[in-house]
């Protein structure tokens, strides 16, 4: 019977430890830096110890799991107290070298969880792909052990590799959810609710799955090079939403490089601007004409 700490009591701590405790593994001790958020994680749990301090000299568990924000993981390494050399320290970071745990001990691995959390959510892992590494095979095999107890979805990335596949979820996850905003944005604007676009975002997840690759489902002006429609929304955008533009033409850019791109976004936006400098001199040489008169 495997037994972890956890490090951490938020979103991913809580979500990975009760499905480890699912699926028999005890779950020691629950560390925060607040003692009542480790209290109120480690009540979920059947006799775990909740406590504010690394010192886990007394500890008889075998898997240590850092589940914070990055920016504080090589802090916990540094200061951390394991009970032998042999205990393994993980984190759970995409993003996060494994070599910042070195410190600790010998023993140190990763155990990503390819996932966002939120905390009114119950997340389904076998579904979700954990990615592990560890400086020995004695490490990626407890680890491993542990992993495929959760999820068939289990694959061993070195730091590279994880730090190419974070990428990929950052752009897959939170740019997307960022995009969302802005459409939503624009939508309520317009009258409309983001709801509304429901249908067409649905479409478009499932058809990037469906193809061979998403780049062939493409559709839109940029992919058209339909320069007078991105014309057209630069100078809405321009008007009401300026902040969105750059995003507009970076996005519209990267999607007329796929198949080769005539004009770029900031092109075409100059030449609206330029248009509506002629038009101005027009107007102004017509007035002069008439004053001349």
């Amino acid at each position: 019977m495997k037994r972890v700490t956890l490090i951490g009591a938020g979103k991913v701590a809580s979500h990975l430890g009760l499905a480890l405790e699912d699926q028999g593994i005890v779950i020691e001790e629950v560390y925060s830096r607040d003692l009542r958020n480790a209290k109120r994680l480690a009540r979920q749990f059947y006799d775990a110890r909740p406590t504010d301090q690394l010192n886990f000299s007394n500890s008889i568990a075998e898997v240590f799991l850092i589940a914070v924000t990055d920016n504080v993981i090589d802090e916990i390494a540094r200061n951390i107290i394991l009970p032998n050399r042999k205990a393994i320290l993980a984190h759970t970071s995409g993003a996060t070298p494994m070599e910042v745990l070195a410190e600790a001990t010998p023993s140190i691995g990763v155990f990503y969880p390819l996932q966002t959390f939120s905390h009114d959510k119950t997340v389904d892992f076998k579904e979700v792909p954990i990615c592990i590494d560890g400086t020995s095979e004695k490490t990626l095999d407890v680890l491993a052990e542990i992993a495929v107890k959760l999820t068939p979805k289990v694959y061993h990335l070195n730091s590279e590799e994880r730090k190419k596949l974070h990428i990929s979820a950052v752009f897959a996850c939170n740019f997307t959810n960022h995009l969302l905003e802005m459409s939503s944005q624009l939508a309520e604007h317009a009258g409309m609710k983001l709801s509304d676009l429901k249908h067409l975002v649905d479409e478009t997840i499932e058809k990037a799955f469906a193809l061979p690759s998403p780049k062939d489902g493409q559709t839109g002006p940029a992919i058209r090079r339909d320069y007078k429609t991105i014309k057209r929304h630069q100078k809405e955008l321009e008007k009401e939403f300026p902040e969105m533009l750059t995003t507009y033409n970076v996005l519209s850019d990267s999607i007329m490089e796929q198949e080769g791109r005539y004009k770029t976004a900031e092109q075409i936006r100059e030449e609206i601007i330029e248009e509506h400098q002629r038009k101005n001199d027009d107007l102004d040489n017509e007035h002069f004409d008439d004053f001349d008169l």
